[in-house]
């Protein structure tokens, strides 16, 4: 009887130590995550009017954000209208409710004429979840301009934007809808590895130094049409679910499309490859087109799976 009693008060100081410990934890970890703090987006308006960096980390975000809202406004042409955000962006981790927009109108004379954003400074989105549209369309940034981790729930917009900064960090996002980045400019370069595309993503006609985006998901059809690469091409270990288009594009640099799988066509009809091209390990399950496609040297295709074995001409200058 004794001996039972014993073992009985052990697990019950077993159970009650277990106990103990899994409620230190708990509130450690409640400690480490602080609650998220909620602002408003005028509030964000606010500083920026006042000349303040805008620094957030671990906040939620209300009402729609527009950065054309801001003071400091000027005329440089007679229809178009620039909005200068001069302060630094820098948002983290943070949660936005409303839509974001980079891109306004001003109403003179019964007419809605465009104002366009100019960011002077750096802007960044880092880990952060835009829950409605985002819209950066025309949109200058004068430095870096970073989107990793971040997760896009609605359309993003981001065409005919001009990124003069260096460095441009866009990796591990993903976009649940829509992704438009067509007719952007980049003076430096953009990495965009380990990116996720549910739906149809287009950079038509974009011009950039250097492109990084391997490991690429893209689900609906990927367009990279009417391009000029000036630098180089990375494309490795990627997945192509629907038609993938590098048509009538020019690749300056080194091309690495190496262990990427295109299960549609991909379509590289009269594009011009100035370097060295690797299509090594890549399988074109869809097929691939290279009709009055050039190449300076003939592309290395070690592994590399064509539809039905049969390969495409590569022709030469």
């Amino acid at each position: 009887m004794v001996v039972y009693f014993k073992i009985k008060m052990k697990k019950l100081l077993i159970l009650i130590y277990m106990g103990l410990c899994f409620i230190s934890c708990s509130k450690a970890q409640n400690e480490k995550e602080p609650a998220m703090k909620e602002y408003q987006a005028k509030d964000i308006i606010k500083l920026i009017n006042k000349g303040k960096p805008v620094l957030f980390a671990n906040a939620i975000i209300k009402g729609d954000l527009n950065f054309s809202d801001v003071d400091d406004v000027d005329m440089i042409a007679p229809t178009t209208f620039v909005a200068h955000i001069s302060s630094s962006i820098y948002f983290q981790s943070c949660v936005f409710l409303g839509e974001v927009k980079g891109y306004g109108q001003k109403t003179i004379s019964g007419k809605n004429l465009p104002i366009k954003n100019r960011f002077e400074r750096d802007v960044h989105f880092m880990d952060c979840d835009f829950r409605k549209n985002v819209d950066f369309s025309e949109a200058e940034f004068y430095a870096s301009v970073s989107f990793d981790k971040t997760v896009f729930r609605g359309e993003a917009l981001l065409n005919n934007i001009l990124c003069i900064g260096e460095k441009n960090k866009w990796w591990e996002m993903e976009a649940d809808s829509t992704f438009m980045m067509c007719g952007a400019t980049f003076r430096g370069d953009l990495n965009m590895m380990d990116t996720k595309f549910k739906q149809e993503v287009s950079f038509q006609g974009l011009t950039i130094n250097n492109l990084q985006i391997s490991n690429l998901y893209t689900a609906g059809r990927f367009d990279l049409s009417l391009s000029t690469i000036n630098g180089f091409f990375i494309f490795n270990y990627g997945t192509c679910e629907d038609i993938t288009s590098l048509a009538f594009s020019r690749f300056a640099g080194r091309v690495d499309i190496v262990g990427t799988t295109f299960n549609a066509e991909c379509d590289m009809e009269e594009s011009a490859f100035y370097g060295n091209v690797k299509f090594d390990r890549t399988n074109f399950k869809g097929g691939i087109k290279t009709n009055e496609t050039h190449f300076l040297l003939s592309p290395k295709r070690e592994g590399t799976l064509f539809k039905n074995d049969s390969i495409p001409s590569f022709n030469a200058f």
